[in-house]
């Protein structure tokens, strides 16, 4: 296996700054300061209001008639759910029939017609409508667009604000399946690249090409890859993610604000990956974003600053180090590692699982694992199995 190391890094680490030069093969490590707010996802409400209840009805047939049992008038009926039942009013006697053909919801279920009514016939109403949702997912504004030009050739830029409001204009790579369809809400996959690498490489075919080697093995689904800044301006082996005043954290957010305007995406599918400086950008987003990313796939990379930045929400984790990583030492990981057990409320205890030698912690939240991949010996590198130990990680969401 091939070690790759940083030639001509600067060891700047406070509070999480690690700016790392890139040497042959291009890997690197940085860290991470500052922190940002989460984002919430956008979701489509379901279903279609039912029906309002009718005017008077008619009395029970045996025993004292139901005083003002209304019965339903027709309600609005849904596409596809079923009609209500009938509610029953009235006192001693039969009640009164509630309202029929109460409105179903497009995809949930049918809303309930009128319950029973009381000692004093008080009557039924129509029931309201389940919610429905989208086939696969949460709709977005782009969902039904026609993207944009994409490509090598064609990269997007936006403009990012940061916390102390300074606006940076931003570059970002989009690269879209065959098999993507605008009205299909699809899986998006964020990978952020090592020091001193660049958003090209990642979509290129070279070291970390085709998204860390993901892409390939994860069809039916949009990558994005965005480019870091210059710690020195002019130098482009300084480029990385120092999140200085949260603004690497305001471009992850502002390219899903862009990204839910012009594709139609799943927002519940939204996934991180990166090795060494992108590792250290995935753990932030762990960190700060587990609210808005469903899982992220870390490589070599470390969790810097204070617990206390991090939102106490789930989110899925799958990790790999080496322990004889001196670039970025392991123990960065094991710091994001316990983080995210703590935020999945995990046990101590784990299990081997494939591939070898990663390990599944117990008692995690339901849907939400947390995989810890050590690799004895190895430095900083991206390991053999890292590319299709991260795909099958995010196919199960």
């Amino acid at each position: 296996m091939q070690t790759r190391f940083l030639a001509g890094a600067g060891a700047l680490l406070s509070l999480g700054l690690l700016s790392c030069g890139g040497g042959t093969g291009g890997t690197g490590a940085g860290g991470q300061s500052g922190s940002a707010g989460g984002h919430a996802g956008s979701g489509a409400a379901g279903g279609i209001s039912g029906g309002n209840a009718g005017t008077t009805g008619s009395a029970g047939t045996i025993g004292s008639a139901g005083t003002s049992g209304s019965a339903g008038t027709t309600g609005g009926a849904g596409t596809t759910g079923n009609a209500g039942t009938s509610g029953g009013a009235g006192t001693t006697g039969s009640a009164g029939h509630g309202g029929t053909s109460g409105g179903a919801g497009t995809t949930g279920g049918a809303g309930h017609a009128g319950t029973a009514g009381g000692g004093s016939g008080g009557a039924g109403h129509a029931g309201t409508t389940g919610s429905g949702g989208a086939a696969g997912g949460t709709t977005t504004a782009g969902c039904g667009l026609t993207p944009p030009t994409l490509g090598a050739a064609n990269p997007q830029t936006i403009n990012v604000t940061d916390s102390k409001g300074t606006v940076t204009a931003r570059q970002f790579y989009v690269s879209v399946p065959s098999t993507y369809n605008s009205s299909t809400p699809t899986r998006m996959v964020f990978a952020w690249h090592y020091a001193g690498g660049s958003a090209s490489a990642l979509i290129a075919t070279g070291f970390g090409g085709s998204f860390y080697g993901v892409q390939p093995l994860l069809p039916s689904t949009i990558f994005v890859a965005g480019q870091g800044l210059l710690s020195t301006p002019g130098d482009a082996t300084t480029s990385g993610w120092p999140n200085t005043n949260g603004g690497d954290i305001a471009f992850a957010k502002a390219m899903i604000a862009w990204m839910e305007s012009n594709f139609c995406v799943d927002t519940t599918r939204i996934m991180s990956t990166g090795m060494s400086y992108g590792g250290i950008m995935s753990d932030a987003i762990g960190c700060q974003m587990p609210d808005v990313f469903r899982a992220v796939g870390v490589m070599s990379g470390a969790l810097f600053g204070s617990a206390s930045s991090c939102k106490s929400h789930p989110i899925a984790a799958w990790i790999t180090h080496g322990d004889a990583d001196t670039t970025v030492a392991i123990s960065g990981d094991e710091t994001a590692r316990d983080q995210f057990l703590a935020d999945n409320h995990c046990g101590t205890t784990f299990a081997a699982v494939t591939p070898s030698p990663c390990m599944s912690y117990d008692g995690c939240d339901s849907g939400y694992p947390v995989v810890w991949c050590p690799v004895a010996g190895e430095g900083h590198t991206i390991p053999s199995f890292a590319a299709s130990g991260i795909a099958n990680f995010f196919a199960q969401f």
